[in-house]
């Protein structure tokens, strides 16, 4: 089969490194997990990017509720979970290193001071301490699974703010995929069945949000997908723990299929 092209980057290292929180690296449940948008926190250095207090605590600084599914995700499955320590707003690493929107002058109308403009040398800073440690760890647990012969299934895990740029999104949860639909429109299936309100590729697609599952998945061969949440539903910890349930039990019967584990590449043309 063809293979896929892997777009990483290979910069210098950081000289202040902003590590990911590698949860349960030793867990034996075939899935990685990986929360890109886990955290609010702003390095010091950058100080608050200009920004009031009262905006890192909302959608745009982080993905709510993210961070804690996943941390429940991995006691349920028994698997490992990468997440990033560094808010999406002082670089998002979910984006190709020349995406416009990798480090974000504005964010659903909230100006960005500290990130306008972004100068090269500070982009290149940013990519070097935050980025690339970010997607060292997700390679380094993706091919260390590999590598015994347990080939996993890749996830990132991400909720969406309920409105957007005055527009309501009525979707409960959502899965993006790009060329491999196994994963997603496995899940699709499963919780349309339950009556689930489940978006396809919504409320962004996978056709060009999806650089982390490129990279960490696709670019493997693995089945991958990434999870969006309606942060409403993971207000409370009861509501965590429900999403936790349903989708560690969607996991696990996707599991049981063996089209799942099968090694599959796209040309870059395919669709």
């Amino acid at each position: 089969m063809a293979k896929h092209k892997n777009n990483s980057h290979a910069g210098a290292a950081g000289q202040n490194p902003v590590r990911p929180e590698i949860v349960n690296t030793r867990g034996r449940g075939r899935f990685v997990l990986i929360c890109d948008h886990a955290s609010n926190h702003i390095p010091g250095e950058y100080d608050n990017l200009g920004l009031p207090g009262k905006h890192l605590n909302d959608h745009i600084a982080y993905d709510i509720g993210a961070a804690e599914l996943t941390l429940l995700l991995t006691q349920k499955l028994d698997c490992v979970a990468v997440m990033a320590t560094a808010s999406r707003l002082v670089i998002d690493v979910n984006r190709e290193t020349d995406h416009p929107t990798l480090i974000p002058e504005h964010s659903d109308g909230v100006a960005i001071p500290g990130n306008r403009p972004a100068h090269e040398v500070d982009r290149d800073r940013r990519i070097a301490d935050i980025f690339d440690p970010h997607h060292a760890a997700c390679e380094a647990e993706v091919k260390e699974r590999i590598g015994r012969a347990e080939r996993p299934i890749v996830m990132a895990v991400h909720s969406f703010t309920d409105r957007m740029a005055g527009e309501t999104r009525p979707w409960e949860a959502a899965f993006l995929w790009d060329k491999d639909p196994r994963l997603a429109q496995g899940f699709i299936r499963l919780l349309r069945d339950k009556g689930h309100t489940v978006g396809d590729n919504e409320p962004y697609s996978g056709k060009s949000l999806f650089y982390t599952m490129r990279r960490h998945g696709a670019s493997h061969g693995l089945a991958q997908a990434t999870l969006e949440i309606r942060q409403d539903l993971l207000a409370d910890a009861r509501g965590i723990e429900t999403w936790a349930d349903i989708i560690a039990e969607g996991l696990l019967r996707l599991a049981g299929e063996r089209t799942m584990f099968e090694e599959i590449y796209y040309d870059e043309d395919e669709t």
